[in-house]
């Protein structure tokens, strides 16, 4: 007995209009179940299979050791697909049993060409090996069929090894959408399942890189570092997935490595900090999440005027201000917020009041442009569900917020390195 009949194998094939192929396999892998896949024509041959195999094999199949699925047209993709879908559970089944050794093999080679498609296309997805059975000689000229007696399987691999390339394409068309978490997750199921220890690092460094943008994406600016450091050190895996951009892409990886590397050392409002929120706000108002969008809009202004304080005016933080830090028309009207130590904290308006009141240019647009008004679009954030009330905000609250913003922060220069998104992969299947 070989190697390959000490495996505790779920066989699926497709049953076409002669046996041999498919009793070759049943000898090669000698499963401990089969199902079969005929159409309607060709299911009186399965009664022909097993008489060869036990002919073959002097062990005949027992009847609990099969099962017989029938697609309803050999030439219809869509109910073929439809009827095999159903093998998922009956696989996730065998594969979740005790045992390193149980394993799926997907045989593909008889049957008709849309039966053996739709056999490959169903089971695509599936942790399991393809196998094909063919042969050293076959008739008219060597371009018919195999030769009885000839055969022999002549490849076998995880479908993961040859469609990692496919798994990297869903997760870059979802990830360039913003679906950050639901890339990473394509990704696991992709680097779980695949067998050569060359795609699944390739397809690892890929999701390090995912998993380092959705790190960033909800400010856990640490790990994101750490997940571009780790992609990084794998750079000529991010080559063969993207050859004709690799430079280009690894430059920009590198440049959002050190970014959030500086957003990781900084614990006060900064120019940095700004920007980060105000481009994670942008993909929230590309998702149509405006609340959310307009509430970090909300906060970078907020910091904005803190950077500017601290920064230009010795005033460090705006959650311990002092009267003699105040000028005087302010240090009158804000006499009786002092606490017992003399310092009292200011919000987002007072902060730009104070700019205003000293001068500074940042104080005087703020009030320009409206945004201390009743109907001003911080003012519709404060009625919002993620603030204090129940009104949703919409798309042109975020607009005019953001375009107030830009006018009072002349330091965000947006450039190429900021998008995101990934360019066309070219990953093609690995040669076995």
């Amino acid at each position: 007995m070989d190697q390959e009949s000490m495996s505790q194998t779920l066989l699926i094939c497709s049953v076409g209009g002669t046996p041999d192929p498919i009793v070759k396999s049943l000898l090669h892998w000698r499963p401990a179940r089969v199902i079969f896949i005929p159409s309607n024509q060709t299911r009186a041959h399965v009664d022909a299979v097993l008489r060869a195999f036990a002919e073959a094999a002097g062990d005949p199949l027992s009847p609990g050791q099969y099962t017989v699925k029938p697609v309803p047209d050999a030439e219809n993709l869509l109910s073929g697909v439809a009827a095999l879908r159903t093998l998922d559970s009956e696989v996730a089944d065998w594969l979740t049993r005790d045992g390193a050794d149980f394993r799926v093999v997907v045989d593909f080679t008889a049957g008709t060409k849309c039966m053996t498609a739709t056999l490959a296309l169903v089971a695509r997805r599936w942790p399991c090996q393809f196998s094909y059975v063919g042969g050293q000689q076959r008739t008219k000229g060597g371009v018919g069929v195999v030769e009885t007696g000839t055969e022999r399987v002549v490849y076998s691999a995880k479908p993961w090894d040859a469609l990692g390339y496919q798994a990297v394409e869903d997760a870059v068309t979802v990830f360039n959408h913003g679906g950050y978490a639901a890339a990473a997750h394509l990704l696991d199921g992709a680097v779980k399942n695949a067998g050569k220890p060359e795609v699944k690092r390739e397809l690892a460094t890929l999701k390090a890189v995912i998993d380092a943008y959705a790190a960033w994406d909800r400010f856990a600016h640490r790990k994101a570092e750490h997940h571009f450091a780790d992609a990084l050190k794998n750079r000529n895996d991010l080559a063969a997935i993207f050859p004709h951009e690799a430079s280009a892409l690894l430059t920009r990886l590198q440049q959002h490595r050190d970014r959030v590397a500086k957003l990781t050392e900084l614990n006060e409002p900064t120019v940095e900090w700004v920007v980060d929120l105000m481009d994670n706000a942008r993909r929230r108002a590309a998702e149509q999440r405006f609340d959310d969008a307009v509430a970090r809009l909300y906060r970078a202004c907020e910091a904005l005027a803190q950077v500017r304080l601290r920064e230009n005016h010795d005033i460090p933080d705006t959650k311990a201000v002092s009267l003699a830090q105040l000028p005087d028309v302010l240090r009158t009207e804000w006499a009786n917020r002092g606490r017992d130590n003399g310092c009292f904290a200011i919000g987002l308006q007072d902060a730009y009041r104070l700019l205003k009141e000293r001068g500074d240019e940042l104080g005087r647009k703020f009030f320009e442009l409206g945004l201390a008004d009743e109907e001003s679009p911080l003012a519709a954030r404060n009625q919002s569900i993620l603030a204090h009330g129940f009104e949703p905000v919409n798309e042109t609250v975020y607009k005019k917020l953001l375009r107030c913003l830009l006018q009072i922060a002349p330091f965000d220069q947006r450039t190429d390195a900021d998008d995101w998104r990934f360019p066309a992969a070219g990953l093609v299947p690995r040669e076995s």
